[in-house]
């Protein structure tokens, strides 16, 4: 903050200016179609990041999870609202009370129960997501232990399939770092044993790859961060996903690719991927905060 207070200066200015004609300029209507990605160097290694990815036709609860069949259209679109809402950065109270809303509707409909635990884990999941995003421990925890607990369900359902994996896995993955120390300890490692173990079973399953990636991408090197690693990652999951993916997972894609060129002090690279990421959710602090970051 004491270079932002102090030492601002023509140079920063021009670079915010650019910046904000950056974003302005990636219209959300051509989000399936922006401009090429900047060439990866080769620094970083052979791969290329050719595409930014495109949105699916039809969003899924998951990458290549359809909604269940039973569930009425009124509860996929309040679903959808609520998953936009949180990347958004809606307020966690609203997000808190449209989760709720939602948990009573499906109660109400006739779904089979691995449907509807699924449905639980990933409602939980971004309820937690959105205290989190805003700070929050204390509400946070309590709808990523619920969502843990309606994964744990799914498996005793129905094995561990990828889905539940995965879906046992990202609210895990939040909740080790939210806890203590111990808790990281014996729980941190399972998050990656658990995607390890969907890929097993379904060598393509997009959220286990990104859960994969995003383990690289965030941290610190001393805590197992390997940004080059991250990327090559990311530029392996993109052909996967030739039919388009969720707007979530998209913007997961494209905010985890910044955040590791960031992370490399590749500034350039990780402005036009935030950029990317904007234009999905156009109010997402985290890209936001980033994206001025880079103009500091």
């Amino acid at each position: 903050m004491d270079i932002i207070k102090h030492h601002v200066n023509a140079s920063r200015c021009i670079v915010l200016v650019f910046l904000t004609l950056f974003i302005t300029a990636r219209s959300p209507v051509s989000a399936q179609t922006p401009a090429s990605p900047p060439k990866n160097p080769p620094s970083v290694g052979v791969f290329q990041l050719n595409t930014p990815g495109t949105l699916a036709k039809t969003q899924d609860i998951l990458p290549g999870v359809p909604f269940p069949s039973a569930l009425s259209q009124s509860a996929v679109q309040a679903f959808l609202v609520l998953r936009d809402s949180v990347y958004n950065g809606a307020a966690p109270e609203s997000a808190d009370a449209q989760a709720g809303s939602l948990l009573k509707s499906i109660g109400g409909q006739q779904l089979p129960a691995y449907d509807r635990a699924l449905l639980e884990a990933r409602i939980a999941y971004l309820a937690g997501r959105s205290w989190n995003d805003h700070k929050n421990k204390k509400k946070a925890v309590p709808w990523f232990e619920q969502a843990i607990d309606a994964a744990y369900s799914m498996i005793a359902l129905s094995g561990e399939t990828p889905t539940a994996l995965v879906a046992l896995a990202e609210p895990l993955g939040e909740l080790s770092i939210l806890k203590d120390l111990g808790f990281l300890i014996s729980n941190g490692p399972k998050v990656g044993q658990y995607a390890n173990k969907a890929l097993e079973t379904e060598p393509k399953n997009i959220k286990a790859w990104l859960l994969k990636a995003s383990a690289l991408a965030y941290p610190p090197t001393i805590w197992g961060g390997n940004y080059k690693k991250a990327l090559e990652t990311y530029a392996a999951v993109l052909p996967m996903a030739e039919q388009g993916l969720p707007k979530d997972a998209l913007f997961d894609i494209r905010v985890g690719i910044a955040t590791a060129y960031a992370n490399l002090k590749l500034s350039e690279h990780a402005a036009w991927w935030f950029g990317a990421a904007l234009e999905l959710y156009p109010q997402n602090p985290y890209a936001t905060n980033e994206l001025e970051k880079l103009a500091q």
